[in-house]
């Protein structure tokens, strides 16, 4: 299994979106980070499955809400650089 690094920028991402779903609907945004949390328990077991970005970053697309989780693997660690909805551009 991997080790789970969690960047500052991506702490940040799920933070934001978190506050906004929860102004649209109380309880929606711990929702929303379940869903997340739920991504990142299956990125640590095999994260090489999931698409390429580029050379150096991957993506995972969770359930329910349209965000990718964005992530870089080094030996045996996945390093999450965000949480991105999908209409914006990623800046990676």
């Amino acid at each position: 299994m991997y080790k789970l690094i969690i960047q500052p920028e991506a702490t940040e991402d799920m933070l934001e979106s978190f506050e906004w779903y929860e102004k649209q609907k109380p309880g929606l945004g711990y929702e929303f980070l379940e869903e997340v949390e739920k991504g990142l328990s299956q990125l640590i077991i095999n994260p090489l499955y999931f698409s390429s970005i580029n050379t150096n970053l991957r993506r995972f697309k969770i359930k329910r809400f349209p965000f990718l989780i964005i992530y870089g693997i080094e030996k045996k660690n996945v390093a999450i650089v965000g949480v991105r909805h999908m209409s914006r551009k990623p800046k990676f």
